[in-house]
């Protein structure tokens, strides 16, 4: 067999160069791209709502009817980046936000102030809290699940500072979402690979957790409700209200005059005792219906209104962003051993 000409093997290197520029620029493109989407969670019995937009965090009381301003004497730095998680107590007396920053604040419902922070090794993918208030679970962005122990937190005391221990893992897989069971045995936790992982929650959790209840698998496509534009980012929901809360937005929109924005929509109806019930049928509130009405979206949204074609625009936006979720980056066995190294290069120093 003849060697190809010089020429020809030239004109394939030249386009072998043209190919992995152009993947470069389309990584970097789909990273210019990627958004924060919005964040949304509301008290157990509706007593607040909260929302996350970038590192904004809006809280409003509606029992007041007033906005809520929060303080931070925790002796921690404060939000500096993309809050990636928020979560009520399931008791209601604590708050707690985390994300890019690599922080985890715990704050107190009753006077909105931050009463621990914890530093988290790696950026933080998710967060829950313990059915009795005295645990916090956060995972980050390399399948690790992390535990706080928070005995005594209620408000009253100093700022506390601990530390976190390992508890649980996902094999190298960002974890999207973690939960306690209703009955506060179990601690679920859901990765971008599509799995479920239920786990038995420990009675000493500091020693971590080895027993699996269970594995299931998860959605594979966004879901989409309340028409064609509204790509829910976030649900919340309370004990009492039959509501449920949603957030659809972004922050680090790119092309927009907008950094950041948010849409908040409820819908009524989720009371229902059983499928026979005369009880009205889920129907979305219109602005002034929803509770707190427009002093609400004005500090959860920023603004009252939103002009449509800034909607649509964000709408894509976070479709784009919600779609990245589930796109596992693919690297090449040269670079996954130089990210080992780089890795292990910083543990040893």
């Amino acid at each position: 067999m003849e060697d190809p000409p010089i020429e020809e093997c030239e004109h394939d290197d030249i386009n072998k160069t043209e190919q992995d520029t152009q993947m470069e620029e389309s990584k970097q493109n789909n990273k210019d791209v990627e958004v924060a989407p919005a964040l949304i969670a509301v008290h157990p019995t509706q007593n607040s709502v909260a929302v996350s937009v970038g590192s904004d965090l809006r809280v409003f009381n509606v029992p007041e009817d007033c906005a809520v301003t929060l303080v931070d004497e925790s002796g921690g730095a404060s939000h500096n980046d993309s809050i990636r998680a928020i979560k009520y107590g399931a008791n209601g007396k604590l708050f707690v936000s985390a994300g890019d920053d690599k922080l985890v604040k715990v704050w107190s419902t009753e006077s909105w102030r931050c009463i621990s922070t914890v530093y988290s090794e790696k950026r933080v993918s998710a967060l829950a809290v313990s059915n009795d208030g005295l645990h916090v679970c956060f995972a980050d962005k390399f399948g690790v699940v992390w535990v706080v122990d928070l005995p005594g937190v209620d408000g009253s005391e100093a700022p506390l500072n601990r530390k976190a221990v390992p508890l649980l893992g996902h094999y190298c897989s960002i974890i999207t979402s973690l939960e306690f069971s209703p009955d506060g045995r179990f601690i679920v936790s859901a990765d971008r690979d599509f799995k479920i992982r239920v786990t038995v929650f420990p009675k000493k959790p500091l020693d971590g957790a080895h027993e699996i209840q269970s594995f299931c698998l998860g959605h594979k496509e966004v879901v989409s409700i309340v028409g064609e534009n509204f790509i829910p980012t976030s649900l919340g929901s309370s004990i009492s209200g039959g509501l449920l809360w949603m957030v659809t937005g972004a922050s680090k929109l790119s092309g927009s005059d907008h950094s950041s924005l948010s849409r908040v929509k409820v819908i009524s109806g989720f009371r229902k005792s059983s499928p026979d019930s005369l009880e009205q049928e889920p129907v979305v509130l219109g602005d002034c219906e929803i509770p707190g009405g427009a002093k609400l979206l004005e500090k959860l949204q920023g603004s009252i209104s939103i002009d449509e074609k800034v909607f649509l625009a964000a709408a894509e936006a976070v479709k784009t962003a919600m779609c990245n979720l589930l796109i596992k980056k693919q690297y090449s066995v040269e670079k996954r051993e130089c990210r080992k190294r780089t890795r292990n290069d910083k543990k040893m120093r």
